[in-house]
């Protein structure tokens, strides 16, 4: 199969197709946050057992489900494994709809983290193969919007119809019976999963030459290959754990938090921060993809790390600002301003991971650094905010002060990571080089 050109529509087609999927993912991923407040009243959650859910139940399965899972993007075909991934997630998404306790809701998150391990390694793999290298960066960044598309329309359109749901009490449904509105707003989005797998099922499968598939290295092999380059890859996942964590806690989180320290209703809140992530992610991402591939084509050594840098120590002094200031129209411009930066940095990991390693793993690479993020970034630190703020300041008035200690934490922290490994990981792509262009299957 030919490689499309730099501006083929096809190549960007297939990326805004696969952003698409990963908003129906982050739709359900992000539904838990827009009725936190309902939830917790409902099952008699406390802001630890909340957190758990939230991230914990969430990241188990999708961190050590996504290293099989990547093997099998690498040899199997890619499109059919994405669309069976999200029949699954979506129908485990509804289960969550009818949990009626913390166990049960645990493990209706759990299947929801495992359908959803599938999509980043195939999808990553499937546009490698697809886009052209000097735009890869930006078809990343575009996949990767899909998140915070996600996050507003589940924000925005879930904030929206809880109020209305609210409005009018539990409801009773044919079949079912009676329901609480949180709980119907798990079942709504069903058929949003049943439309991107059908979607999906258009884009074309690039073919995988016998002999590239024969000469496929083996799990041993790439994992002796992080083995040999371990102190690029190392740093480099560090700091991607860290722009992971950024971005996910303060997402679990602050729907709460503005309904707390600012008085708003449940919707209202989620509806506000939907608006504030229209404003500032989707540009972020997109940023962040296009200064990476001017950066790479300037010559500028370890762009990635460059960007998580400079980015991620900008969006410090915001943060401060929005988990401090009693004014909601300063907490929302400082808000939107640190999602920007941070979503500028996320697409980060997978770009120079790509650089990193041969082609005939990306999405078992793409998935071990998924996993690894993941634990981090969803696993440990949204968790990390509720047993703080129950624990050390034993006080549900100290929430943006338990979040603003894990952001200030992980913001030190990713650009020390991304300055250490900046000089290996230079060095391991210039080694890398020749190896990636010998092991590049064949198109």
């Amino acid at each position: 199969m030919s490689r499309f050109r730099d501006g083929d529509l096809y190549c960007w087609a297939v990326a805004g197709l696969l952003s698409g999927c990963y908003a129906v993912a982050f739709i359900d991923r992000a539904l838990i946050n827009v009725a936190s407040q309902p939830i917790k009243q409902g099952l008699g959650l406390s802001d630890t057992e909340f957190g758990l859910l939230s991230g914990t139940a969430f990241s188990l399965v999708y961190a050590f489900g996504g290293l099989p899972l990547g093997w099998l993007a690498d040899r199997l075909n890619r499109r059919a494994m994405i669309a069976f991934a999200i029949l699954f997630w979506s129908a485990m998404t509804a289960a969550c709809g009818f949990s009626t306790s913390f166990g049960t809701f645990f493990a209706a998150r759990v299947m929801v983290g495992l359908g959803e391990a599938c999509l980043l390694p195939a999808a990553v793999s499937l546009l490698g193969a697809i886009v052209p290298e000097r735009g890869r960066a930006r078809s990343i960044g575009i996949f990767l919007m899909g998140s915070a598309i996600g996050n507003a329309a589940a924000l925005l359109g879930g904030g929206h119809l809880l109020t209305r749901l609210s409005q009018s009490g539990p409801l009773v449904l044919p079949v079912i019976g009676v329901m609480a509105p949180w709980q119907v707003l798990f079942l709504l989005t069903c058929p949003l999963g049943l439309a991107a797998a059908a979607a999906v099922l258009a884009i074309r499968e690039p073919d995988r030459a016998a002999a590239a598939s024969a000469a496929t290295p083996g799990l041993r092999t790439m994992i002796a290959h992080i083995g040999d380059h371990h102190r690029a890859y190392g740093f480099l996942a560090g700091a991607t754990c860290c722009t992971v964590l950024l971005a996910q806690a303060q997402a679990v989180w602050l729907p709460l938090y503005y309904v707390r320290h600012f008085g708003l209703e449940p919707g209202e809140s989620a509806v506000l921060i939907g608006w504030l992530f229209v404003a500032s992610v989707p540009a972020g991402q997109l940023a962040g993809g296009v200064l990476t591939d001017r950066l790479h084509a300037a010559k500028v050594t370890g762009a990635p790390h460059v960007v998580i840098t400079l980015c991620v120590t900008l969006a410090l002094l915001p943060a401060v600002v929005f988990c401090t200031t009693d004014r909601l129209w300063v907490s929302g411009i400082a808000y939107a301003l640190f999602n920007f930066l941070i979503s500028a940095s996320t697409p980060m990991g997978l770009v120079g991971l790509q650089q990193l390693t041969p082609p005939s793993h990306h999405g078992v690479a793409s998935a071990l650094l998924a996993s690894v993020a993941t634990l981090a970034g969803v696993g440990i630190g949204p968790a990390a905010v509720g047993f703080i703020a129950d624990h050390l300041f034993q006080s549900p008035d100290a929430l943006g002060h338990s979040l603003l200690a894990v952001i200030l934490a992980a913001g030190l922290a990713a650009p020390l990571l991304a300055l250490s490994g900046r000089d290996a990981f230079a060095r391991s792509v210039r080694t890398l080089a020749p190896e990636a262009v010998q092991m590049r299957p064949a198109e």
